[in-house]
């Protein structure tokens, strides 16, 4: 994460004194405990700065939006200012009190969600199983015996050279693009495309049932929502396995 400066370890929450030397960036922080004003426990993280490029390409949604964010240990932070930083996968939060940007330690989080828009979208934490055990998060779009879940990322297209909105020369563009897993506790994560196919071979001892009842339901699996009403058909007539 070349692109974020860090500069230290701080605690979110209305900060009686906050105090910023401009010259070496130093941080003056002060511990609240879980009984000070708008404050329900700690939060760890560190303070950072966003360079144009992550600020322009990296970061969704476009504009700091209300959310909230729940640990592993219960304790839950609301009204605050996020974005996910989709190329490195960290939640951002902005202070409003002390003018700064945060960046929440991924190992205590459990969940977060912010509104976007109409919409209030989720991400919870999870561990994919591969060789390193990566934490990562995922949008859940539908929780269920059957969940299917989103992984954000952003990946890098050669272009013609050409001059961003800030007037830089580039070479490449920022694509925002989304891979789709199926998720139980017993199997984790499996990665999945939106189509009836994919779910089929999901539940290989069940596919003419659920064949018949996405027929009778007239469900043609080939989107997010078709995905979601398919899940959500299987685990009513229990077919979970």
């Amino acid at each position: 994460m070349s692109s974020l400066k860090k500069y230290t370890g701080v605690f979110l929450g209305v900060l009686l004194a906050f105090i910023v030397q401009a010259q070496d960036m130093g941080i003056d922080t002060y511990n609240l405990n879980s009984e000070s004003n708008s404050l329900q426990g700690k939060m760890l993280g560190e303070v950072l700065t966003l360079s144009a490029e992550v600020n322009s390409y990296f970061l969704y949604p476009s504009d700091w939006v209300p959310g909230s964010v729940k640990f592993v240990n219960g304790n839950v932070f609301e009204n605050l200012q996020l974005r996910y930083q989709a190329y490195t996968d960290e939640l951002i939060s902005y202070n409003d009190n002390g003018r700064f940007l945060y960046l929440v330690e991924k190992e205590l989080v459990e969940s977060f969600s912010f509104q976007d828009g109409p919409k209030t979208r989720k991400f919870v934490r999870l561990t994919k199983n591969n060789n390193q055990q990566t934490n990562m998060y995922l949008e859940e779009l539908y929780k269920g015996a059957v969940s299917l879940m989103v992984n954000w990322y952003i990946y890098e297209q050669s272009v013609s050279p050409y001059k961003d909105r800030n007037g830089v020369l580039r070479a490449v563009e920022y694509k925002l693009n989304k891979d789709y897993y199926l998720y139980t506790e017993q199997d984790g994560l499996t990665k999945i495309r939106l189509n009836r196919a994919a779910l089929l071979s999901r539940f290989p001892e069940n596919q003419k049932q659920i064949r018949k009842l996405l027929r009778q339901d007239k469900i043609r699996v080939n989107s997010e929502l078709s995905m979601v009403n398919a899940l959500r058909l299987l685990n009513e007539n229990n077919i979970t396995q």
